[in-house]
């Protein structure tokens, strides 16, 4: 397990917006950082993102509308931080790698943090949300780049892609490629990486992910197993979860894999 970061970046940290010289400002795109002792995930969507009534995957959306749904970013892996930068290492990313390493200066006072960039010119804004302090946890799932990172109240699971990702610019960019040499499925493939961001007492419902007809149902289809003495974490598929750091004074987490009963469909 690697050095924690300091407790107050712990939590999950909402961004309020971002501005860059220029006169860019983003307000609306919905991002969440879910920050564990060392481990953690991000997820970015646009407030615009395509979403369909009654959609089941990719085959509901047209051409242009998988371009968009590739538009969204998301990763995760482990921070490491010093008095004044964080450095986001990214085991795990849903866009291709950038040019530059994401590390950024910080400054936190109270409940807001402001994140400068370090290889790039940007200020982004950040509010720490409630109920997301205290229980701290994070699993990765054997065999794959699956991360589940807990604080609070809050989850984010990440899972690796099937197929590996090419290298390109972007990935709408790959898309668009696949797209125009009519390869649909294998551009469906390159967007099939799901990241789910919910509350876990809300029955793990979840409320943003990177396969929107996801949203709004539980993470799980069957309560998990989970076994405090071993860190073992099996769920709804069988798949086998490592806990990878826990901090819990409240021993909450042996009683937080429940689910209410009734059907649903897991996420």
């Amino acid at each position: 397990m690697s050095a924690k970061v300091p407790v107050e970046l712990t939590g999950v940290w909402r961004r309020e917006e971002i501005t860059a010289p220029g006169g860019y400002r983003d307000d609306t795109t919905r991002v969440f950082w879910v920050q564990a002792d060392s481990w953690y995930g991000d997820i970015r969507l646009r407030i615009d993102i395509p979403r369909r009534d009654g959609a089941t995957g990719f085959d509901d959306y047209a051409d242009a509308e998988l371009v968009e749904l590739a538009e969204t970013q998301g990763f995760a892996g482990q921070l490491t931080v010093t008095p004044r930068l964080c450095a986001w290492r990214r085991d795990v990313d849903y866009q291709p790698p950038g040019p530059v390493p994401d590390e950024g200066t910080w400054k936190i006072d109270g409940d807001i943090l402001v994140e400068g960039g370090v290889h790039i010119e940007y200020e982004e804004i950040w509010r720490l949300e409630p109920g997301s302090r205290g229980l701290r946890a994070a699993f990765a799932q054997d065999d794959s780049q699956g991360l589940l990172v807990l604080a609070g109240d809050h989850f984010l699971r990440i899972e690796g892609r099937r197929t590996p990702l090419p290298s390109g610019e972007s990935l709408p960019a790959l898309v668009k490629a696949a797209l125009a040499a009519g390869d649909r499925e294998g551009a469906c493939a390159l967007l099939d990486m799901p990241i789910s961001y919910g509350r876990i007492g809300d029955d793990w419902r979840i409320v943003l992910s990177t396969l929107p007809w996801r949203e709004g149902r539980r993470l799980w289809s069957s309560a998990p197993r989970y076994a405090p003495e071993t860190g073992e974490l099996v769920d709804d598929r069988g798949a086998v979860w490592r806990q990878l750091e826990v901090h819990d004074p409240e021993r909450r987490l042996p009683h937080l894999f429940t689910l209410a009963s009734g059907p649903d469909e897991a996420g």
